[in-house]
C-alpha cells in the first residue's frame, strides 16, 4: 500500500479523535476498491496540504496516546501502524504479540484493538512516519503565502470507517449538498410544520429531479451538539459524513422508516408525491426528508363551482385515485394511521397524489394528543383506542393492532369529506352523540348529493367503510370497484388481480411509527382539547390483525420450547417457500430479492415484500453448493459457486436477466474441484474456499486471480469477513486470520483441547467475536482471537450458525434451531438457552433480516419464521 494512504488516514483518525467521536474498534475499512485507488491518488495532494498547515500559537504540540510523550522529528518519531493509529517507535517495540498463536509477526492496537501485522525483526523502522503529524511540530519552517491560500480551503474528510455500511445502504437516500432546497423558497405560504424550498441544481439519478422543482421539507432530527466546530483550517466533514453521522444516531425504528419511505415512493411513481431523500445544510444541523410538493391541494376543488354532471366526474376521478394510491401503500407494507382531505394534491396533469411529508406531520399532530375534531384529523376508532392507552404506547406493543382496516375507516371519512365538502362532518365520529346517530347523518349527507346519478351505488358501500367493527368494513379493492362499475364494466378477470393488494404481512404504521413521535420542533396542530376514545374500555374495541397467506405453500404455526422472553409468547409463525426440487445450500439477500441456491442447480428469486416467486435462474452444470449477495455503489450483484469450480456473476435488478453477468472457473483438476464457500470484502475482491485446501482471491474489476492463500490442511468449508479481516474455516478444525489489504496471514484460532479437534462446518461474525460450529455438534466463541467458550449444544452436526447482535442461530443434523443469546460479562462470556424450533428436516443454512429468520433445509423447503402472539 502506498505511503500516502496511510498518512491521509492516519491524520484523517487524528482530527475525528480531537473531534470527540468515539474510535471503531477494529473497523473495516471505509473505502471499496475504486474508492480507495482514487484516495491513494489523491492523498499526495492532501498530505502536502496538511504538512503545509501551521500550529496555532496556542496549541500543545502532537503526542504519543500511549506514552504521552510529544513527537519530535529525531527520538520521538511518529510511526503509523497498518490500522492508521500513530504511536512512538519505543511503544511500537513494547507491545506484545496479538495472541500466542499469531506469533511474533503481529500486534494489537492499543487504540483500536485491531490485529496488524508487524515484522519485530525489522522493527518500527519498517513503518511509514506520519508527515502530517510531523508538519504540526514548532520546528518545522513557516508555511508559504502559497501554502496557507491552499489550505484556506479545506478538503472533505473521508467517512469514517463505522460508517461505510450505513451509507452503502443510504446511498441512494442522501441527497447532494448541491441540492439546496431551503436556499430559494417559492411564493407562496408554507404548509403548517414543514418547510419548503426548491432544488438548486439538477439532480441526475437516482433523484431525477429538475432545478426548480418545488419541495417540502419535514424536520427529521436536529444533532444535540449542534453544527460541527471547524477544528483545523485543512479539515472538513463531508457532507455524507456529517449525514450519516445523524442518521447513526436515529432509533433502528427511525432508520428502517426512511429507507422504506424512499424506496417505496420510488416504486409507487404516479400514486404518492416522491420523497427523494434526507438531506442536510453546510451550517443549519437539522436532517430534513425532502419530498416532492405540488400547491395545488384537493380541498380547492371544492370551492370550485360545476355542474352535476362535472360533480361526479371529479368524485369518479378522486376517488379512485384514492383507493389505488391506499392499495399500493399496503402493497408495500405501509398503512397510514391517520389522514386529511388536504393531504392529497395535485400534479400539473390533474392526477391526485399522497404526499407522505404531510400524513408524518399531521401524524405527529395526533402523537401529541391532539384534539381530533379542531385539528380535522381522521382516525379509525380502533386507531384512536390504541392512541389513548398510555401504557401501550410507552411499551410500544402494537402486535396484532395494526391492520389495513384502519385505512379503510379513512378512505371512507375521506370520500364523505370530498363529497359533501364538510371535513369536520367525517371527523366528529366521537363527539356527535352516538356513532350509529353520525353514521345516519352521513348516509343523508351523501344520498342528497348521490342519489340519482350513476354513483349511487357509492352510498352503501362508503357506510361499511364506516363500520365500527373492523371486520365488517370492505377492501379497498370492493370500493375501488364499486367507483369503477359505475361508469365501466370490465371483465371480472381483470379486477381480480387488484384483490391481492390490500393486505400484506408485516403491516408499518406510520402513525404508531419513530417518524411520528421523533421530533418535537414547530408544526404540531394548536388545540387545547385532548384525543378521547368514544367507547367503553380499551376490551371493547376490536381490533383484528387479518393474516393473509402470501408464500407458497402455507402459513404454520410453530410452538417453541424453553421460551423465557414473555413477549415471545412462545410461539413462532412460519411461512414455506417451495420451488426448488433438491436440498438447499445456501440463502443471500441483495438488490432487494432474497436469493436460494440448491443441489437442483438453480438459483430461486423471491420477493421481500410477499415472499413470492419471482424467477429462476439457471445455467450451472453442477450442484450449487454456495451462494452471496453483493450491494455497492455501482449495481447488486449474485455470486453462485457449485461442486464443479464454476463461479457464476448475475446481476440484479428488476429484469434480472436469465444470462450470468459473467462465469469462469476456479479450478481444472477434477480431484481438487469444487467450489465450497464464497466472501466478498471492502477492498474489491471474491474470495472462494475449496477442496484444494486454499483461499483464493478474485478482483471484482476484471474477475482476474489476484492472490492464492495456503496453510489449511484440508477443505476449506467457510468463509467470513469483518473488520478489515477474512476469516476461513476448514475441516481440519482450525480457523485463520488473512490481514484484507495484503492478503498476508495473521492468526490460527484452534482449540488445543485433547480430544476437541473437529472439522468446521460454518462461521459467523460480529465485531470483535468469532462464533463456530463443529461437526461434533460443539460451538465455540472466539472474543480478540482468544478462546472464550467451547460448548456442546447438539448431538450432531451444526451446518449453519448465525451471530446477530446478541441472538446466536444454529442449526444442524439434529433438525432443531436453537436461539441463544450471548451473554457478556468483563472476560467472561456465557450462552443462554431463549428457544429452540423443532423441524422436520436436517437444517443447512439460516440468514436473519429484518426480525424474520429465514431458514433452507435438506428437503427442499424454506421457512421464513415470524415472531407471532
Amino acid at each position: 500500500m502506498p505511503l500516502q494512504f496511510f498518512v491521509f488516514t492516519d491524520i484523517t483518525r487524528t482530527v475525528i479523535a480531537n473531534c470527540s467521536e468515539p474510535a471503531d474498534p477494529r473497523g473495516e475499512l471505509p473505502f471499496s476498491w475504486p474508492q480507495r485507488k482514487r484516495e491513494a491518488d489523491q492523498s499526495s495532494e492532501a498530505t502536502a496540504m496538511a504538512s503545509a498547515a501551521l500550529p496555532r500559537p496556542d496549541t500543545e504540540p502532537p503526542e504519543c496516546p500511549v506514552c504521552l510523550s510529544p513527537f519530535d522529528a529525531a527520538s520521538v518519531v511518529p510511526r503509523v501502524l497498518p490500522c492508521g493509529h500513530s504511536l512512538c517507535g519505543s511503544c511500537i517495540s513494547s507491545l506484545p504479540p496479538a495472541s500466542a498463536s499469531a506469533g511474533a509477526s503481529s500486534l494489537r492496537c492499543p487504540l483500536c484493538s485491531q490485529c496488524v501485522p508487524f515484522s519485530r525483526a525489522l522493527g518500527p523502522s519498517s513503518l511509514p512516519k506520519n508527515l502530517a503529524l510531523l508538519s504540526f511540530l514548532p520546528s518545522l519552517p513557516n508555511a508559504s503565502p502559497a501554502s496557507t491560500a491552499a489550505a484556506a480551503h479545506p478538503r472533505p474528510l473521508p467517512l469514517h470507517a463505522a460508517h461505510s455500511g450505513l451509507l452503502a445502504r443510504f446511498r441512494h437516500a442522501i441527497l447532494p449538498e448541491s441540492a439546496s432546497p431551503l436556499s430559494s423558497a417559492p411564493p407562496g405560504p408554507a404548509p403548517t410544520g414543514l418547510a419548503v424550498g426548491s432544488i438548486a441544481f439538477d439532480l441526475g439519478a437516482p433523484w431525477f429531479c429538475l432545478r426548480g422543482e418545488p419541495v417540502s421539507l419535514l424536520p427529521v432530527e436536529a444533532p444535540a451538539g449542534g453544527p460541527p466546530a471547524q477544528e483545523a483550517a485543512f479539515y472538513r466533514p463531508s457532507h455524507a459524513s456529517r449525514v450519516v453521522a445523524v442518521i447513526d444516531a436515529l432509533s433502528g425504528g427511525a432508520k428502517e422508516e426512511v429507507i422504506n419511505l424512499v424506496a417505496a415512493s420510488a416504486r409507487l411513481a404516479r400514486r404518492v408525491c416522491r420523497v427523494f431523500g434526507v438531506w442536510m445544510g453546510p451550517e443549519v444541523a437539522t436532517l430534513w426528508l425532502v419530498s416532492e410538493r405540488h400547491t395545488r391541494r384537493v380541498p380547492r376543488l371544492l370551492d370550485e363551482t360545476t355542474n352535476g354532471l362535472d360533480m361526479v366526474a371529479r368524485i369518479r376521478a378522486f376517488g379512485m385515485e384514492v383507493c389505488e394510491a391506499l392499495m399500493e401503500l399496503q402493497g408495500e407494507g405501509l398503512v397510514l394511521g391517520c389522514l386529511r382531505l388536504d393531504c392529497f394534491c395535485l400534479d400539473r396533469f390533474g392526477r391526485c397524489l399522497l404526499n407522505l411529508n404531510e400524513v408524518l406531520v399531521l401524524c405527529r399532530g395526533v402523537r401529541a394528543g391532539l384534539c381530533l375534531t379542531k385539528g380535522g384529523a381522521l382516525v379509525a376508532p380502533e386507531m384512536a383506542a390504541v392512541l389513548s392507552d398510555a401504557t401501550r404506547m410507552r411499551s410500544r406493543d402494537f402486535d396484532g393492532l395494526v391492520g389495513h382496516n384502519s385505512d379503510v375507516w379513512l378512505l371512507g371519512c375521506i370520500l364523505v369529506a370530498f363529497v359533501t365538502g364538510d371535513e369536520q362532518l367525517a371527523a366528529r365520529w366521537d363527539t356527535y352523540g352516538s356513532h350509529d346517530d353520525w353514521q345516519k347523518e352521513v348516509l343523508t349527507r351523501l344520498g342528497a348529493v348521490l342519489i340519482g346519478t350513476q354513483l349511487e351505488p357509492l352510498v352503501a358501500i362508503t357506510a361499511s367503510c364506516l363500520s365500527y367493527d373492523p371486520e365488517e368494513r370492505p377492501e379497498i379493492s370492493d370500493v375501488w370497484k364499486c367507483i369503477r362499475g359505475s361508469w365501466m364494466k370490465p371483465a371480472s378477470d381483470a379486477l381480480a388481480a387488484m384483490d391481492g393488494l390490500a393486505a400484506q404481512k408485516g403491516l408499518r404504521c406510520l402513525l404508531l411509527g419513530e417518524l411520528s413521535s421523533m421530533y418535537s420542533g414547530p408544526g404540531a396542530i394548536e388545540s387545547d382539547d385532548k384525543m378521547q376514545s368514544s367507547r367503553g374500555s380499551d376490551d371493547e374495541i376490536l381490533t383484528p390483525d387479518d393474516e393473509r397467506n402470501h408464500g407458497c405453500m402455507n402459513n404454520e404455526t410453530v410452538c417453541a420450547a424453553e421460551i423465557n422472553e414473555p413477549q415471545r409468547d412462545g410461539v413462532f409463525k412460519s411461512l414455506t417457500l417451495l420451488a426448488h426440487r433438491d436440498c438447499v445450500t445456501g440463502l443471500a439477500i441483495g438488490g432487494g430479492f432474497l436469493f436460494s441456491s440448491s443441489y437442483d442447480k438453480t438459483i430461486n428469486v423471491w420477493s421481500l415484500q410477499d415472499f413470492s416467486h419471482v424467477q429462476t435462474l439457471k445455467g450451472h452444470e453442477h450442484k450449487i453448493t454456495t451462494i452471496i449477495a453483493v450491494d455497492n455503489d455501482n449495481q447488486s450483484l449474485c455470486i453462485s459457486g457449485d461442486s464443479g469450480s464454476g463461479i457464476f456473476v448475475w446481476h440484479v435488478d428488476t429484469s434480472l436477466k436469465q444470462e450470468p453477468l459473467h462465469n469462469w472457473h476456479e479450478h481444472n483438476d477434477w480431484i481438487y474441484r469444487g467450489v465450497h464457500c464464497l466472501a466478498v470484502s471492502g477492498t474489491g475482491y471474491l474470495y472462494t474456499g475449496s477442496r484444494d485446501k486454499s483461499i483464493k482471491a478474485w478482483s471484482l474489476e476484471d474477475y482476474s486471480l489476484c492472490c492464492t492463500m495456503t496453510g489449511h490442511k484440508s477443505t476449506v468449508s467457510c468463509l467470513a469477513v469483518a473488520s478489515g479481516i477474512l476469516y476461513s474455516g476448514s475441516w481440519d478444525g482450525t480457523i485463520r486470520s488473512w490481514w484484507l489489504t495484503d492478503h498476508s496471514p495473521l492468526s490460527v484460532l484452534e482449540d488445543n483441547t485433547p480430544g476437541s479437534t473437529a472439522p468446521v462446518l460454518s462461521i459467523s461474525t460480529e465485531v470483535n467475536f468469532v462464533v463456530s460450529s463443529h461437526e461434533n455438534g460443539c460451538l465455540k466463541i472466539w472474543k480478540d482471537d482468544v478462546l472464550v467458550k467451547s460448548e456442546k449444544i447438539q448431538n450432531a452436526s451444526i451446518y449453519a450458525v448465525k451471530l446477530n447482535g446478541k441472538w446466536l442461530y444454529t442449526g444442524g443434523l439434529g433438525k432443531v434451531i436453537n436461539i441463544q443469546e450471548l451473554l457478556e460479562e468483563e472476560s467472561e462470556v456465557e450462552i443462554r438457552d431463549v428457544a429452540s424450533i423443532a423441524c422436520d428436516s436436517v437444517v443447512t443454512s439460516i440468514l436473519y433480516w429484518d426480525e424474520r429468520l429465514i431458514v433452507g433445509f435438506s428437503n427442499r423447503e424454506i421457512k421464513v419464521y415470524d415472531k407471532g402472539s
